[in-house]
């Protein structure tokens, strides 16, 4: 019989497996529907080895399609890394140095490097992947608290002066907004730790305490069964021990009952039947006192 209590706690690893797996695929869904947008309004997506924009969305479909593969294989920690830095190098970092820098970039980059933040929050626990979390997380801000000035070094059409904000402004608000909303997960996720780790420690206490009742139920099953070994034994033996004295008297008492008896020989069967009555009473007193000896030892 098994009294053990079996709680599926939340592991934290694999939650991390899970939501990497919910990344790529939305990556790749976003990216398919993109394409097929293209095909419907009369494009076909052309590649071309001199414009880098239009190899961007095949290099993340390839990098979230490999990072799908390399979870199944097992590879779980290698295909986040792949992938983050796949997306830090080919959205935040080698766009302004290809494609150039326009208006917009000013707002894109930024917002992008924020998304960059996300996913390490939700690829990366800084309790079990401290180096890869703190890492891309530094990575992020960095790349956020200098966006600004790092497409203004690339931004050779001067697009910065027709931005209606000055440089310490945007950058302030989108730094403002990193911080925010990393705070908020790290918060999150530390209340989620704690509640992880206090079922665990629940989880950890309750099996043990089965174990123990476990165990005891086992010793307790053991003695009892050991003394229905004994009690059987005793019935036997005493049965035997028992049958013998009265038999006796059984068959003195039919001497007695007999008409035909010797009348002399009627003391001597008395006496007979008295010394079988004495034995019998011997007998069951033994028994009686072996019984309640082996019931205390076994209390």
């Amino acid at each position: 019989m098994s009294l053990a209590v079996s709680m599926n706690l939340p592991e934290e690893s694999s939650q991390r497996r899970a939501l990497s797996n919910t990344v790529y695929w939305i990556v790749l869904g976003i990216i398919l529907v993109y394409l097929v947008v293209y095909v419907t309004f009369g494009h076909w997506p052309v590649v071309k080895l001199n414009r880098f924009d239009t190899l961007v969305p095949f290099f993340l479909l390839f990098a979230a399609a490999a990072g799908i593969v390399l979870n199944r294989l097992g590879y779980w920690s290698i295909s986040r890394w792949i992938f983050l830095a796949s997306w830090l190098l080919l959205v935040t970092i080698l766009p302004p140095l290809l494609i150039g820098v326009t208006t917009g970039s000013y707002v894109v980059h930024p917002v992008l490097c924020i998304i960059s933040s996300l996913m390490v929050q939700l690829f990366f626990s800084f309790y079990r992947n401290r180096v890869a979390y703190i890492t891309f997380l530094t990575i992020s801000f960095l790349s956020t608290l200098f966006s600004f000035d790092f497409l203004v070094f690339f931004d050779e059409g001067n697009q910065y002066v027709n931005l209606p904000l000055k440089r310490a402004q945007i950058t302030t608000i989108f730094v403002m907004c990193w911080v925010f909303i990393n705070l908020t997960l790290m918060y999150v996720y530390r209340i989620n730790w704690k509640t992880y780790k206090a079922l665990q420690q629940k989880s950890e206490e309750i099996a043990r305490l089965n174990a123990d009742l476990e165990k005891r139920v086992d010793e307790r099953t053991q003695q009892l069964k050991e003394r229905n070994e004994r009690l059987r034994a005793y019935a036997f033996m005493n049965a035997h021990v028992v049958r013998a004295p009265l038999s006796r008297i059984l068959g003195l008492v039919n001497l007695l009952n007999n008409p035909e008896h010797d009348p002399r020989e009627e003391t001597r069967i008395k006496n007979y039947l008295e010394e079988s009555a004495r034995q019998l009473d011997e007998v069951i007193r033994g028994a009686s006192s072996q019984l309640e000896k082996n019931t205390e030892e076994d209390d």
